[in-house]
């Protein structure tokens, strides 16, 4: 499948009420952590804390959105806080993490990236590994749902990790 041509750009309060429904949403909504709109718009203009729409060039409409958290962080590791997407299925999740991963480690200069995902969300585990994170344990029944308590899969990627894989795939596509 062809990945949609997306852009990140950074949201605005303008977009909140999009970036609220989004995570609103009954697919969205039991992976992800509802906040205001007020901790929303702190996101957007917090140095260490990066909050993108994720743009369809060709539909020209929002696809979802992302927070990244830890850009000033000393170790330089920075956490995907939340990816939202609100068409599933289309390519819109990997072309966005692949997106996400290269500022994270070309233009924020990451050493590690790191997220976590609900142990039943195996949808994005599988795109989360097929894209190179790893799981490095289980946090077990770390989060309170309406169901009772739920798993979570910690997972990263190292720069070192990112540039061979990256290296890689500019060698696949120049024997194409």
């Amino acid at each position: 499948m062809a990945h949609p041509l997306i852009i990140l750009r950074p949201t605005t309060a303008a977009d909140l009420d999009f970036v609220l429904a989004a995570e609103q949403t009954d697919e969205n909504a039991q992976y992800v952590r509802q906040w205001s709109r007020d901790r929303h718009l702190q996101a957007c203009d917090q140095a260490n804390e990066r909050h993108w729409i994720v743009w369809d060039e060709a539909a020209q409409k929002p696809a979802g959105y992302v927070i990244v958290l830890g850009i000033q962080d000393p170790d330089q590791c920075l956490l995907i806080k939340r990816i939202v997407i609100t068409e599933k299925g289309k390519g819109y999740g990997r072309a966005t993490l692949e997106q996400v991963l290269a500022k994270a480690f070309l233009e924020f200069a990451a050493h590690r990236v790191w997220l976590d995902v609900m142990a039943h969300n195996e949808r994005a585990r599988a795109l989360y590994r097929s894209l190179g994170l790893v799981e490095e344990g289980l946090l077990r029944e770390s989060v309170k749902t309406s169901e009772g308590f739920a798993s979570m899969w910690l997972m990263s990627m190292l720069r070192s990790e990112f540039m061979a894989r990256s290296a890689n795939l500019e060698g696949e596509a120049s024997e194409q």
